[in-house]
């Protein structure tokens, strides 16, 4: 009997410690590893390339679709970038064409604090990838 009220303080605290461990879904939706996130903006990258290669500039994000929709490039990468729920993507590029920017990010609600801290990833005509977080957020794991 004297063993019983130690057992289930253990069992309450690993329960309550097992509940802390598993991150919240604000809206149910998964968040995509930081690994598919980068693998997108590769392929996003060297695209931007080919369409360079063939139109001497290069492509917005509705550029861009058409453009891997004629290859046949959107079925294959490892987000949907037609639709990256919960995901955006956003390809801005210079008005003469010779820069682009990449963010593939989920949007945040200001008033759902659990919503800052996603991962999203960042790119240019560098080519240099960029994952990062809200300030004063934990790293997620990759």
């Amino acid at each position: 009997m004297k063993r019983i009220g130690p057992m289930l303080f253990g069992v309450l605290l690993g329960v309550v410690l097992l509940g802390k461990a598993i991150p919240r879904q604000a809206t149910g939706q998964q968040e995509i590893p930081t690994t598919k996130l980068v693998n997108a903006l590769r392929l996003l990258n060297t695209q931007e390339y080919m369409y360079m290669r063939d139109n001497r500039r290069f492509a917005d994000r509705d550029q861009m679709l058409a453009f891997l929709r004629q290859y046949d490039l959107l079925s294959q990468p490892p987000v949907d970038l037609e639709n990256p729920e919960p995901y955006e993507l956003s390809i801005t590029t210079s008005f003469d064409g010779t820069h682009y920017q990449i963010t593939l990010q989920r949007p945040s609600d200001m008033n759902e604090k659990s919503t800052w801290c996603r991962s999203a990833a960042f790119s240019d005509d560098r080519g240099v990838i960029f994952l990062g977080q809200a300030i004063d957020c934990e790293a997620s794991p990759r």
